[in-house]
């Protein structure tokens, strides 16, 4: 209860339509009503250096409303850049509904994310999912749901079942580069072979699966590519950094993937969308049990799948590209690599002594 009313003072104090007819009175209103809100600085109480407080409290005001207005400029003009400057998508419509005319590509559908888009997005598309573990039985009896075992670390495996895909159901309009896999191990105690593998499934497939699908949506003036990436992206985490550097690398692939459509596709590439999801700590299987219960013990909230798939289906319903993090409160952390190296050693240590997440060994002797 506490933090809602914080967040909604922090709203109001940032509104510029509050702050800025408040100003506007307090400067220029008529007298009576100036007199009447500056009464309190004028009590008893406050009657000492009453100009000088009330300079201040005008001076408070200024800046916020110039900070709320500044914030708003800032959002408008992402959104616009997004929507890769166009006041509205360009291309054909996506038809999501109960005609099921898009086809909608999900690896790693068995659990965890990719478990709960099947589910959702069979609502309204036509589902294709890849995984190479063996699916709940449940999907199978969704309509329209098409389940295709495969090894996201075999290439011409993939490629093999993408024409077989193309060949029954035609070409997918999105695609969700959901698939990933990770160890909470120190570099010195993971294999090659293990790094060889989470680079495979956790960014090679995506190069893969957009050389395969992405010609097919620029053919259709349509297309969305998400992929879900993670906090990770903006942090190298000791005990994750190869889980780190593939999730970086896949919101480079996110981003770089739309500066090529908007650069060298012409009309065709400013119809497909791209998003790239950052979610921070959800229940999902890419941990063992024991690493959860580890995070747990620490304080760190572990939040449902369904928060990170809500704002996946609500990206690719409304045609919208993006970077998101989920919990949107998460955004700030973004920032974190322009900070000064000092401080963001002194932050991490900070974490680390109040008994932040360790992950692979805590201790090393060579």
């Amino acid at each position: 209860m506490a933090s809602m009313v914080i967040k909604s003072l922090q709203h109001a104090a940032t509104q510029p339509l509050l702050t800025g007819p408040l100003l506007w009175i307090l400067t220029r209103g008529p007298a009576d009503i100036r007199e009447h809100l500056l009464a309190p600085f004028h009590s008893n109480i406050l009657s000492r250096n009453s100009t000088t407080r009330t300079s201040r409290f005008i001076a408070i005001l200024k800046f916020l409303t110039v900070y709320g207005l500044a914030r708003r400029i800032n959002t408008a003009l992402n959104k616009l850049a997004w929507n890769n400057w166009c006041l509205t998508r360009q291309g054909k419509p996506f038809r999501f509904g109960g005609e099921k005319q898009e086809l909608v590509f999900i690896t790693g559908g068995s659990s965890g994310f990719g478990y709960e888009m099947v589910k959702r997005f069979s609502k309204v598309a036509r589902v294709v999912v890849l995984d190479v573990q063996t699916f709940p039985p449940e999907l199978g009896k969704l309509p329209d749901v098409y389940l295709y075992h495969c090894d996201l670390c075999d290439t011409c495996a993939v490629e093999e079942t993408c024409a077989e895909i193309r060949k029954r159901h035609g070409d997918p309009t999105v695609l969700i580069n959901n698939a990933g896999i990770g160890a909470a191990k120190l570099v010195l105690d993971t294999t090659n072979h293990e790094t060889e593998k989470l680079f495979k499934v956790n960014i090679i497939s995506h190069f893969t699966l957009i050389r395969e699908f992405l010609p097919g949506m620029l053919r259709m003036n349509k297309g969305h590519i998400v992929t879900i990436a993670s906090m990770a992206s903006f942090f190298a985490s000791p005990g994750l950094l190869d889980y780190s550097c593939s999730k970086i690398a896949a919101l480079y692939l996110s981003e770089g993937i739309r500066a090529e459509l908007l650069s060298r596709y012409g009309p065709a590439g400013r119809t497909i969308c791209t998003t790239s999801i950052h979610p921070s700590w959800h229940a999902t299987h890419i941990l063992t049990d024991s690493t959860w219960q580890n995070i747990k013990s620490k304080g760190y909230k572990i939040d449902p799948p369904s928060n990170v798939v809500d704002v996946v289906v609500e990206q690719v319903l409304k045609g919208r590209s993006g970077r998101v993090c989920v919990p949107l409160e998460e955004e700030a952390k973004m920032g974190f690599r322009s900070w000064p190296r000092w401080w963001q050693d002194v932050v991490g240590g900070l974490m680390r002594m109040s008994g932040g997440v360790q992950l692979g060994r805590e201790e090393v002797r060579l």
